[in-house]
């Protein structure tokens, strides 16, 4: 079986999986993140890959001392199996604690139709592209979360100097596209165009490939194509590509300037928006998102292994905080305007207005 370190936002992961066809994606994946494998870890992850169902239907055996919790669970003091996570039946859980560390069990049986095969030819990358969520990016994100009181966020967002501009939203509310098209002002970089983490007052990236469409890559120009650097592997998502930003323009926490909540209308607009409202609109769009609620439903079996009394309502704080904190604006979309509209309307609001490079977008 082989191993590998990971380091995201210095916590560190050894990932250790029996399907080295996954293992060199993810490896890939992470790219500048791969370490060698740490000798004191915070998180060590076990991946099992199967291409045949396990005996008796559960991968983890029954060790004594757990009992059953609901019908989809077993449950002793410092071990939780999961067995059926609902979302995917072919996906079972453990979790537990051996020492100072905290260990992730991820157990998967891959038994594609032929159909689906035929359908999607990428099928076997998709699988490994939201397994590595299962096998690194989820149990990060909840180690910061009770670490440091991060918590994820549905938003793409760019930002110039230690100022970032988010624009939050249901997938295809125009995030990426009207993020891509804020980049085409001098000095302002990419920060995430998917998910992030905020402790209230800063934002900081998700370590994950950008996942772009051949839409938004042309508005980007010469100097900004040149800064992606492309994976050439397939897996993120239907007609998207995946690409790499370089490390250095993604290390420094921003602050919020601006939250813009998009949405499709008649005729574009910014208006601004009460804070109250804006972390409940942010809250539910999180909750509408199924990377997210993927994410929540996975914290949700750590809460009740291990439940952290204020926990939940913190996150819900850590919302307002940086709503409170922030300019926060409805923002109207008009699709027939074009993304140019946009970016002037919102640059403008923030005072970033400067000439975009090039001429239109």
């Amino acid at each position: 079986m082989q191993r590998i370190g990971i380091e995201l936002h210095g916590v560190r992961l050894n990932l250790s999986h029996n399907f080295d066809e996954l293992l060199d994606y993810v490896r890939h994946l992470l790219g500048p993140d791969v370490r060698p494998v740490w000798e004191s870890p915070d998180l060590e992850v076990t991946g099992t890959w199967r291409t045949e169902p396990a005996a008796d239907a559960v991968p983890f055996p029954h060790e004594g001392g757990e009992e059953g919790f609901g019908k989809r669970m077993r449950l002793s003091q410092d071990e939780l199996v999961w067995f059926d996570t609902h979302r995917d039946k072919d996906l079972q859980l453990r979790f537990r604690r051996q020492g100072a560390t905290t260990s992730f069990d991820v157990d998967y049986w891959y038994h594609p139709t032929a159909k689906k095969l035929a359908r999607v030819p990428d099928y076997l990358q998709r699988k490994f592209f939201t397994l590595t969520r299962y096998l690194v990016h989820f149990p990060i994100a909840w180690h910061l979360g009770r670490t440091r009181g991060w918590v994820l966020v549905h938003a793409s967002a760019v930002a110039s100097g230690e100022e970032a501009i988010l624009v939050a939203g249901p997938g295809g509310a125009g995030k990426t596209t009207t993020c891509v098209g804020l980049m085409g002002r001098p000095g302002v970089r990419l920060v995430t165009e998917n998910l992030l983490f905020t402790d209230g007052d800063r934002i900081y990236p998700l370590f994950e490939p950008i996942r772009l469409t051949d839409e938004s890559l042309a508005l980007l120009d010469e100097r900004q194509l040149g800064a992606l650097v492309p994976l050439g592997m397939g897996g993120g998502s239907k007609h998207k590509s995946l690409f790499h930003l370089p490390h250095d323009s993604m290390d420094t926490p921003a602050r919020p300037k601006a939250l813009f909540i998009p949405r499709f209308t008649e005729q574009g607009f910014v208006k601004e928006m009460p804070a109250g409202r804006a972390s409940e609109l942010l809250n539910a769009s999180n909750r509408l998102t199924l990377e997210l609620n993927d994410y929540d439903w996975y914290t949700a079996a750590l809460d009740l292994l291990w439940p952290q009394p204020g926990h939940a309502a913190s996150q819900l704080d850590v919302l307002r905080r940086l709503t409170g904190g922030t300019s926060c604006y409805a923002l109207g979309i008009d699709r027939s305007a074009g993304v140019s509209a946009v970016v002037d309307r919102i640059v403008e609001c923030v005072g970033w207005a400067q000439p975009a490079v090039g001429s239109t977008l």
